[in-house]
């Protein structure tokens, strides 16, 4: 019987928990369209996640990015891993509104031993995201996404002090562009309501629209077009889930044409309309 993907989520979720063995990733690299939290419950297994190599054992955890290559050498029969998946676009809102150097280090470091004073408190993670998930509710992702944040946010903490990561391992070229990027990032928190071209940050940053999208996709992977219409996806996002405003009065709040004209934006990105979004109470 062919394994199942455990990185597969079920239609309409946005999140989702199980358990798996990862037999599904044996000697094959596979690119995750999804992102993961996994923690090792018993066994060991060798696993790869782009070009980082690691053996997982009892209470490591894995970081899975969206876009990342995995794949799993040699398992244990007994291994097995406890796992959240999250889709795309949730594991985006979570990492936008973190500095460069957050994304940049934990996708460096990808696995991590838990010390055994901070296993009792992946298991209270671990046991809040299943109640979330079991309960439901309107803000169930919205709560969700900020839990995937703070693990994010915990897990760049004990790297950079395992590691001394800022001092020792970013180069100068790495250090300039993460500066770089990092500031057309705060720019484009700032201005996105109302500036959707490249023009205007690479304006704003005295560089040439070429050179910030190398840049960006350097850094992100992403253009900066892309980064910039993520941003206001995010935006039009917590309007809909947060305010009774109609998608004309969020059409003029974020400077669009018209309600139509943000309708269409929205359908390109996310494949539903605003009106239909706002119903799922994703």
């Amino acid at each position: 019987m062919k394994p199942i993907d455990p990185l597969r989520l079920p239609a309409g979720e946005q999140f989702s928990i199980g358990a798996s063995d990862m037999s599904f990733f044996d000697n094959r690299a596979e690119r995750c369209s999804a992102g993961a939290l996994f923690c090792c419950r018993r066994g060991t297994a060798d696993l790869m996640i782009d070009d980082f190599a690691g053996t997982m054992r009892r209470n490591t955890v894995a970081f899975l990015f969206p876009g990342s290559l995995l794949s799993f050498g040699r398992r244990s029969d007994d291994f097995r891993v406890e796992l959240v998946v999250f889709s795309a676009s949730l594991f985006a809102e979570a990492v936008f509104p973190l500095d460069f150097d957050f994304m940049r280090i934990v996708k460096q470091h990808p696995l991590s031993a838990l010390r055994t004073e901070d296993v009792p408190a992946m298991n209270m993670w671990l046991g809040l995201v299943t109640y979330d998930f079991e309960r439901g509710g309107k803000f169930r992702d919205t709560i969700v996404r900020n839990r995937l944040q703070n693990a994010l946010m915990e897990a760049c903490d004990k790297v950079m002090e395992r590691t001394d990561e800022p001092s020792e391992e970013r180069s100068a070229v790495t250090t300039r562009q993460g500066e770089l990027f990092g500031r057309f990032a705060e720019l484009v928190r700032q201005h996105c309501r109302s500036e959707r071209e490249v023009a205007f940050y690479a304006a704003q940053l005295c560089v040439s629209t070429r050179y910030l999208t190398t840049i960006a996709r350097s850094v992100s992977g992403h253009s900066a077009k892309t980064v910039i219409d993520g941003a206001v996806i995010l935006e039009i996002k917590q309007l809909l889930r947060s305010t009774t405003l109609s998608v004309q009065e969020i059409a003029y709040r974020l400077h669009f044409p018209d309600q139509s004209y943000l309708g269409r934006f929205f359908r390109k990105h996310t494949g539903v309309s605003p009106s239909q979004f706002r119903k799922s109470g994703r």
